[in-house]
């Protein structure tokens, strides 16, 4: 072995806080089954809570049968996986190779945010509520950027989502629209800003991503999601593997590492997603 101070658990938990610092999708999901996914195609169920009736009670009559509360299940699987694979040569900064292989390893955290971010921005299809449509997107200036926001508001609240811990997630061109509408102003104020979150309106935490998806690199027909923290998606992911070696064929120490993940929206009632166009300012 190149290094002997390589600890796994060490380098796992370095892995862990890179993604944790640049999550944003995973960030408004719950993590309640991350324990019970440790290798690639693991499954777990989850079973859905339906809502209780409320009936009229009449005095000295049988009330009704029990309902059967528990009426659907959804399935969350492991069933992403990315990995890194990088080496230093020996003969390039010998006295902080141990230095550069942290760092690499940092990054390579970053990396995998990212691709979780991307995966979870593409769960939008899974919404159960639609603004607009991606044929017929709502063309966004800043003059009618708070009316679209106060529609998604509307629309949530008409299919009784709660208004509690709502959220938004909003590329950075809508955010310069809100801006240049005076909706969005950064202040003293730094824990609002914790998260990505920008803004808090119609009772969303405005969140902005890089990731949000999109129908093209012009972000025409961008597929915004709202929903709720910790209710509308479930996201399990585990550091499989994380080794350090030595390659037969090199002069060089190495780090590889395996990262499986999966995620799904548990509650398409709860989930909104706003098809919304960029357009050029009048």
């Amino acid at each position: 072995m190149g290094f002997t101070n390589f600890i796994r658990n060490v380098w796992a938990a370095s892995i862990e806080m890179a993604l944790q610092k640049v999550l944003v999708y995973q960030s408004v999901a719950n993590t309640n089954y991350e324990g019970q996914l440790q290798n690639l195609n693991d499954e777990v169920t989850i079973l859905q809570i339906g809502k209780p009736t409320a009936k009229a009670y009449t005095k000295d009559a049988d009330i009704a049968a029990p309902e059967k509360i528990n009426d659907a299940a959804a399935k969350l699987k492991a069933d992403q996986a990315y990995y890194f694979n990088f080496a230093v040569n020996d003969v390039e900064a010998v006295q902080k190779k141990q230095e550069l292989l942290a760092a690499c390893t940092q990054e390579a955290g970053y990396a995998f945010a990212d691709a979780v971010d991307q995966y979870m921005a593409g769960l939008y299809a899974q919404a159960g509520l639609t603004l607009y449509s991606n044929d017929t997107p709502a063309d966004v200036t800043s003059l009618n950027v708070d009316d679209i926001l106060l529609e998604a508001a509307e629309k949530m609240s008409e299919n009784d989502i709660p208004k509690q811990n709502r959220f938004i997630i909003i590329p950075d061109w809508f955010c310069t629209k809100m801006i240049l509408a005076g909706l969005a102003v950064k202040t003293q104020n730094d824990a609002l800003y914790d998260n990505s979150v920008i803004a808090r309106r119609h009772n969303f935490d405005i969140i902005v991503s890089n990731n949000v998806s999109k129908n093209s690199t012009s972000w025409d027909k961008s597929r915004i999601i709202a929903g709720v923290r910790g209710k509308s998606f479930t996201f399990a992911g585990v550091i499989s593997s994380v080794e350090a070696y030595r390659p037969e064929k090199r002069f060089e120490d190495a780090v590889k590492g395996l990262y499986i993940f999966g995620g799904k929206c548990v509650r398409p009632d709860q989930t909104l997603v706003l098809y919304a166009d960029k357009t050029a300012e009048v």
